[in-house]
C-alpha cells in the first residue's frame, strides 16, 4: 500500500488508520509523512517494524520524509539520494530501500517520491539513480511511492525499459486516477494518476485497488477521503512466486 499523506497539512491518524486497517497492507509506504505521525500511526495500527528517512525540513513546520511501516519484521532499511538540494528545500529528494521478511518471504521494496510539475529531466535523473542504486542487490524490488508523472512520462519509461511492471496497468484499463490537480477537491473525483507500484519482471499482479473511500466508491466517501490527503491510497496484492523473493 502507497499513500501520500500530505502531513504537513495534519494527518487524522484515526481516520487513516481506519483506511490502512481496512486495507490491511503487509507494507505501507508512506510519503510526504512527518516523523510524530508515523510514530502515533504505527501505535494506532500496532505496527511494531517501521523506518522514516527525512527528505527536507521547510522550517516553517516539522520536517517530512518517507516511511515504511510493516507488521512483519523490518530486516533492512537503507536511505538514498535522489537529488541533492538544500536541507530546507523541497526540492531534495530521497529514496528508502527496505526488506520486509513476510510468511511468503522475504519482500524487498524502495519508496520513493519523485520532483513534481515540469521537473520531468530531473525524474530521469533519479530514476536512473534509483535503478544504479536497486542493482545493488540481486533482489530486485517492488518500487513505490508519488512519482508526480502521468503514464507515458519519460521516467516511467525509463523503468519500464530496465524491466519494471506497472502494476496498475497489469491488470485494468483505466486511469485509475490517484490525485486532485489544484482547487477544491471536494465534489469531484480525483483527476490524474502519479502513485504507483512497479513490479519487477516475474512478479505475479493479483490485483490493484485505488481506495476511493472508506466504506464504498459514492461521491460521499471520495469526499471523506479527499479530506485525509490529496491523493488516494494505491493497494496491490503480490502473489508469491514459486522459489523466490519478490
Amino acid at each position: 500500500m502507497t499513500w501520500n499523506l500530505q502531513g504537513s497539512h495534519g494527518v487524522d491518524i484515526a481516520a487513516v488508520a481506519a483506511v490502512v486497517r481496512a486495507a490491511a497492507p503487509d507494507v505501507l509506504a508512506l510519503q510526504e509523512v512527518q516523523r510524530r505521525q508515523v510514530e502515533r500511526l504505527a501505535g494506532a495500527l500496532a505496527m511494531p517494524s517501521r523506518c522514516w528517512v527525512l527528505k527536507h525540513w521547510p522550517v516553517v513546520h516539522r520536517a517530512e520524509g518517507l516511511a515504511v511501516l510493516t507488521p512483519h519484521p523490518l530486516v533492512e532499511a537503507r536511505r538514498f539520494v535522489l537529488r541533492r538540494s538544500w536541507i530546507w528545500g523541497w526540492r531534495r529528494r530521497v529514496g528508502v530501500d527496505v526488506t520486509v521478511r513476510t510468511g511468503a518471504g522475504p519482500v524487498r521494496v524502495i519508496d520513493v517520491h519523485l520532483s513534481p510539475h515540469d521537473h520531468g529531466a530531473h525524474r530521469l535523473r533519479e530514476v536512473r539513480i534509483l535503478l544504479a542504486h536497486a542493482g545493488r542487490s540481486p533482489v530486485p524490488p517492488v518500487v513505490v511511492g508519488d512519482l508526480n508523472e502521468l503514464p507515458g512520462g519519460g521516467a516511467l519509461g525509463a523503468l519500464a525499459t530496465a524491466g519494471w511492471r506497472d502494476a496498475w496497468a497489469a491488470v485494468h484499463d483505466d486511469d485509475g486516477a490517484t490525485n486532485w490537480t489544484g482547487g477544491r477537491r471536494g465534489g469531484r473525483p480525483p483527476t490524474q494518476r502519479i502513485d504507483y507500484v512497479l513490479v519487477p519482471a516475474g512478479a505475479d499482479v493479483g490485483s490493484a485497488v485505488v481506495i476511493r473511500g472508506p466504506h464504498g466508491d459514492g461521491v460521499d466517501h471520495i469526499d471523506a477521503m479527499a479530506e485525509l490527503s490529496d491523493h488516494l491510497p494505491l493497494v496491490v496484492e503480490l502473489r508469491p512466486t514459486p522459489g523466490g523473493a519478490t
